[in-house]
Formats: C-alpha cells, structure tokens, sequence
C-alpha cells in the first residue's frame, strides 16, 4: 500500500503549470539531457504549450482531453503530421515526469501515427542563386556569412544544432576533414572536407581574424549564435537572393538527395554522413522519385539484366551453329 498521503497528492495538484515546467528543465539537466534538447524543451514550453494549456493555471487543469482536442485542431487545420506527432511526443515527456512526480493522476497518452511525406528539397535553380558568391568589395559582413553559412550547411548535409557548435579547430585543412562534435545521441563523427568547401573556409577564417578556440559561426561579437539568430540570417539572405526560405534543415534533406541523385547510390555511407542510427531515418531523406532515377533502375532491374544475358546467350548459339 502506497505511504503518500492523500492531502500531499492535492498540494502537489495545485502547483501552477510553469513551476512544475521549470522543475522538469532543471531536473533534464541534472540528468545531463544535451544542450539542444533542453533548448527544444524550453522553446515547446514558450511557444507551443501555452496554445494547448494555460501555464499559469494549476497543474490539475492539464488534462487528456486539452492535448487531444488541440491534436484535432491541428489536424483539422492542415498542419503536417510530423508537427503534431513532435507535439505530443514533447508533451507526453512533460506529462511523464508529472505523473512520476505525482503532480497529476495518470492518464494514456498516445503518439499520433502519421505517414511521413518526403522532405522538402531547394531547387537547382535555387541553390545557383544563393551560392553565388558575393562581392567582397561591396557585400556586407552579413551576406558574405550566410554565403558560407549555405555553402557549409550544403557541403556537409550537417543539422543546425551541429552547425551551431562548431569550433575552427574542428576543421582540419590537413586531413581534409571536419570534426562534428555536437550531435544527436552523443556521437560525434568526422566527416570529408570537400575541395571547394575547403577554400571557402580558409578564406573565411583569413578574412574573419577567427582563432582556434573561436565558434566557426559566431555572431558579430564572436559569441555562439542562437538557433533563432541563424534562421533570420538565412530568412533575410534568401529574399535578397529571391529565393523562398525553406527552413536551415532543408540543406541537410537537399544534401542528401542530391547525394544519391549525383551517383552515389550507397544510401549506408549517406547514412554515416548524416549520423543515423537507423536507416530508415536515412531513407526519409531521399526526395527521389523512381522515375528520376529511371536509368539506375533499368540498369539493374532483374528482368532487365536477365534479359540481357539471355539475349548474350543465344548470340553465342548462334554464333557457334554458324
């Protein structure tokens, strides 16, 4: 038999919803939670929860049918399946800690099971536009940094909180490499330093006086930018360039097709590139249709390739009758 009181249990559901919130951050810290994780946590809780809660209200009032009756608004409003499945995946994480903690009566929370569209791609005639590289004479310190901002995020298919925490002692012009050590799950992983993203970097750094110790990307001021401070960047560079803003984690899924679609069919090296630990996150990338790739196909469809050697076969009866 459970030794909690029953009044500790009523207490416990009459604290307000953003103290409750705060503990659940401090206590995602204290487990050691990554920076980025806690950020995305902090930014549901700003933007997100209080559209389906109100945060000042007691912890009490967070119930089953406020989540599913927001899940149904998004639904019925045309939002992507993969925003309202992250929606409830970061409330049920929310709402586990409370029921742990016994701040709320345990209820089922189901993850909404959603068929994932391919990922959206920037066009070739898109990407011509925004690496053209400016004029050095005349651009401003702005452009030229979201020039090499594009051209690395495209060049290395990496994802923003990567990007982010980049040091320019990660890049390693000797081996022709770049460290990523801020990844999902932990890892980090060293990836190619392609030619021509090898010569924009070096120029970069040269022009930009950045030292070792320094963020590769930082803001004016040398400090770690924010995700929101690089995804205005990028907004701004792409009107002044024409081009619609696609979202920073576009380039990743551009990256990725355009890796297969250039030749490269090894969907497990890609896989490695793009940190995956599983392949079919890997797959989820490639924004090809079949009959883009209709050449590869042929080229080794089984009753193709049987065809052929059937067709090899009989000139060489023939042949030999003759």
């Amino acid at each position: 038999m459970s030794r909690i009181k029953l009044s500790d249990i009523v207490k416990k559901q009459d604290k307000i919803i953003k103290n409750v919130h705060e503990e659940y951050i401090n206590y995602c810290i204290s487990i050691g939670q990554t920076e980025g994780t806690i950020y995305s946590k902090q930014q549901f809780f700003k933007y997100t929860l209080p559209k389906i809660v109100n945060v000042n209200d007691k912890i009490s009032t967070f119930t089953k049918n406020k989540l599913e009756d927001y899940v149904i608004y998004l639904r019925n409003n045309d939002y992507s399946g993969n925003y309202y499945q992250t929606t409830v995946i970061k409330c049920k994480a929310f709402l586990t800690y409370c029921f742990k903690h016994s701040y709320l009566k345990e209820f089922e929370v189901k993850i909404p099971i959603v068929t994932h569209k391919k990922k959206d791609i920037y066009s070739e005639d898109e990407l011509i536009k925004l690496l053209k590289k400016p004029n050095l004479k005349k651009c401003l310190v702005g452009e030229y940094k979201s020039w090499v901002t594009v051209s690395f995020l495209l060049g290395t298919g990496c994802r923003a909180t990567t990007f982010l925490n980049i040091l320019v002692k990660d890049v390693d012009f000797n081996n022709k490499s770049i460290l990523f050590r801020h990844m999902k799950m932990r890892k980090q992983i060293t990836v190619p330093l392609s030619p021509t993203l090898e010569n924009i970097l070096r120029e970069y750094i040269n022009l930009l006086d950045l030292k070792n110790d320094d963020i590769l990307f930082p803001k004016l001021n040398k400090e770690k930018m924010k995700y929101n401070t690089l995804h205005n960047q990028i907004c701004i560079y792409c009107k002044h360039r024409h081009v619609p803003m696609r979202g920073i984690n576009t380039f990743r899924n551009t990256f990725a097709t355009l890796f297969i679609k250039n030749g490269n069919n090894n969907i497990y090296l890609l896989q490695k590139l793009l940190g995956h630990s599983d392949i079919k996150q890997t797959e989820r990338y490639i924004n090809l249709l079949p009959l883009e790739m209709k050449d590869d196909i042929n080229k080794y469809n089984p009753l193709d390739v049987l065809s052929k050697k059937n067709s090899r076969m009989k000139l060489k009866v023939n042949g030999g009758v003759r």
